[in-house]
């Protein structure tokens, strides 16, 4: 039985069943994210230039935002979900990741429903949808920003969710799930994750925008013809 003298979770009295240290250092692990996520920005950087060379700016960042997307949904996040009952105890790569994120978010290491469900539906459902929003903004098709809309509001309703349930813990019963250190709760809690609160609102934005102009000018010209 894992106490709170062998486990550097917050609270103290949290229980990771089964817990083992990792082997990884910090350094190595937030090494390795460092260049798998530039690995993900140089491989659609080439794809772009090679299959939409003339894409705007904005949507090329878009593009690379999608894909990133997906693999930390349907990758990272979908390695958690399957494996959510033995993470306190496991020393691959992507479990290490997880045990170093959870001293931000102790609810990782204790099968919390919440975090469960949440990131179920993220995993395996936004993450397969920002694959395919990806492809649509390459192929240019029609049904972009209903899709583009659709998957950045569930993001921005998911993660505001995940910092609402955790900071309110904390005022109305003073559990807290981070670690004290400034680097765990600023660092990895708020600022890793308030990706996706930014971008997915300039997306919404972006997407709402198009369609209304879209619908006013269908509109417009629908008046003109019956003139």
């Amino acid at each position: 039985m894992a106490t709170a003298l062998n486990h550097p979770f917050y609270p103290l009295d949290l229980n990771p069943i089964g817990y083992v240290s990792n082997t990884m250092s910090i350094t190595a692990l937030l090494g390795t994210f460092t260049v798998a996520v530039a690995g993900v920005i140089v491989f659609t950087s080439a794809v772009l230039k090679a299959a939409k060379p003339n894409l705007s700016r904005t949507d090329k960042i878009l593009v690379g935002w999608f894909v990133f997307s997906g693999c930390i949904h349907f990758i990272l996040e979908g390695y958690f979900v399957y494996n959510h009952k033995t993470m306190p105890r496991r020393l691959d790569l992507l479990g290490q990741m997880w045990k170093e994120y959870a001293k931000a978010d102790s609810r990782y290491m204790t099968m919390e429903p919440f975090v469960l469900c949440m990131e179920t539906i993220t995993a395996f459902a936004w993450g397969p949808l920002c694959y395919m929003v990806a492809c649509m903004i390459i192929s240019e098709s029609p049904h972009r920003h209903s899709t583009q809309m659709i998957v950045s509001l569930g993001q921005l309703y998911g993660d505001i969710l995940y910092y609402a349930t955790s900071i309110m813990e904390e005022i109305y019963h003073g559990r807290s799930y981070a670690r004290p250190e400034t680097f765990y709760y600023w660092g990895y809690f708020i600022f890793l994750n308030a990706f996706w609160i930014v971008i997915p609102a300039f997306c919404i934005y972006q997407s709402y925008s198009k369609m209304t102009g879209a619908f006013r000018q269908a509109s417009s010209t629908s008046v003109k013809k019956n003139v």
